[in-house]
């Protein structure tokens, strides 16, 4: 029970609202189900040491890959709305179980009881056409008629010439079972209806967010108090920290745990203050809209603890499907192999599959970050500083007019980044002045840097050409696009 108050403590101890604490699993009542569980199956003579010798009467020892069929199959009948847990017991119907299988006294005389009782519930499935054609060919004219018959009742042999090894099937309905797993189907039930929830909220307050930042961030040319920088620097660090998935190519961009993003979210906010983006705010309504947008990530990590903490929960009553797990603690008390099973069973469902934190970041990205237009994406390739002023070449790949003027110059005929036959072609037409224009309204310090950095470039050029022609020389080659 260590774990069930330590459970609870956290629920107590955390900041969850009180219908997120009714939602959380239900910890103890599904150990005490279990416990039904496996009284319900010592009472059919069913222990859980029994249920593991069967298991293992189908394991080959000589390759332990092969595998037998099965006696005794755990298996989950109608949809996960509305299903019923079922053990079924494959016996031969003309010699009843096996002798030939390994088995104590106790496991025979309970598998014989077993039988007795259920005897009026068995289905006959025979053998295929192939296989009766064997048995005729092995049996000859003169062999007589197979017999069928039942052990423990009283019903007669019956001849089957035809059919040879009939196999019956006895199917056991588990009750205490099949409470178990309604129970737990209802907590993962109750888990994801709240994430829903969880997430069309931080949504909401997402896109509301986004609406008020477009407007505060807006370019000078219509906002006199324009944050465009402090709010793309903000957004910038934002992305480097990598809160709710890395951002680091060998870590494929894996989802944070909890205990990681907390951390990373922490690294964000002290990194804001150290660079004092907050202070550089014109309008007052920003520093509002900063401790929004950071209550939106706590309310994701919020809901990421809660999963986590319940995670854990369910991980200790089924060791969470992972294939690596050892016992889970209801197939430790009744050996029914429910880890494999059940699993498989609700996987169509997504029961237990977990999409907030990429579903909110993805909101986050594509209705808000991407909102202020970052510098890394209007780079030239070559130079690495703003494409100003922009040549697009027919391949639609971009530079800045001094990089394709030096190109030119040099005779390269083939695009940089594809190898198209297109820089020489190209002139003062492929000039993007629509582009242009952009770079100037959302990157304006860094167009101006750019524009005389190229000025600065264009005069030394311009003195040399007319030193050299002052001290004599051939004259320089042209350009298209100058």
């Amino acid at each position: 029970m260590k774990f069930a108050h330590s459970f609870s403590q956290v629920l107590d101890e955390e900041d969850f609202p009180a219908d997120w604490q009714a939602a959380a699993i239900r910890y103890k009542q599904l150990k005490k189900c279990i416990k039904k569980v496996q009284q319900e199956l010592c009472e059919l003579g069913l222990t859980a040491e029994i249920l593991r010798s069967l298991v293992q009467q189908n394991s080959d020892p000589i390759d332990p890959a092969a595998k037998h069929s099965p006696l005794f199959q755990y298996l989950f009948d109608g949809t996960v709305q509305c299903f019923q847990p079922k053990l079924v017991l494959t016996i031969d119907a003309a010699n009843g179980i096996p002798l030939d299988l390994n088995l104590s006294e106790e496991t025979r005389r309970s598998l014989e009881n077993i039988v007795q009782q259920k005897l009026g519930n068995i289905t006959i499935l025979e053998l295929d056409d192939d296989e009766e054609s064997q048995s005729d060919s092995d049996s000859g004219p003169d062999s007589p008629g197979l017999e069928t018959s039942f052990p423990g009742s009283e019903l007669p042999a019956t001849s089957h010439p035809c059919k040879k090894r009939s196999v019956s099937n006895i199917e056991i309905t588990l009750y205490s079972d099949s409470e178990f797993f309604h129970l737990l189907t209802s907590e993962l039930a109750s888990l994801e209806a709240l994430q829903n929830r969880a997430e069309t909220e931080i949504k909401s307050k997402v896109l509301d967010i986004g609406g008020a930042v477009t407007g505060v961030a807006a370019p000078k040319s219509t906002n006199s108090k324009s944050d465009l920088y402090p709010w793309r620097e903000i957004f910038r660090v934002y992305v480097e920290s990598g809160i709710f998935f890395s951002n680091l190519e060998c870590e494929n961009h894996e989802e944070r745990t909890a205990e990681k993003a907390q951390e990373q979210l922490a690294w964000f906010n002290k990194e804001i203050f150290r660079r004092g983006l907050q202070t550089k705010f014109k309008n007052p309504y920003s520093s509002n809209l900063l401790r929004r947008f950071m209550d939106i990530n706590m309310d994701v990590l919020r809901v990421m603890r809660f999963q986590a903490i319940n995670k854990i929960a369910m991980t200790k009553i089924l060791k969470s499907i992972t294939p690596t797990a050892v016992f889970i603690k209801f197939d430790k008390r009744t050996a029914l192999g429910a880890r494999e099973t059940f699993p498989e069973f609700i996987s169509s469902d997504s029961f237990l599959a977990s999409h907030l934190a990429k579903a909110i970041c993805y909101t986050m990205s594509s209705s808000l970050l991407n909102l202020i237009p970052q510098l890394d994406d209007y780079l030239c390739p070559i130079c690495s500083s703003i494409s100003v002023k922009p040549v697009r070449l027919s391949c639609s790949h971009v530079f800045c007019v001094r990089c394709l003027v030096k190109l030119q110059r040099a005779k390269t005929r083939r695009c940089p980044m594809c190898r198209s036959d297109a820089v020489l072609t190209a002139d003062s037409t492929n000039l993007d002045m629509s582009l242009l224009a952009f770079l100037k309204e959302y990157f304006p310090k860094e167009a101006k840097l750019k524009q005389q950095e190229n000025e600065k470039e264009v005069a030394m050029e311009q003195w040399k050409s007319v030193h050299h022609d002052m001290f004599g020389g051939s004259s320089r080659d042209s350009c298209a696009i100058m």
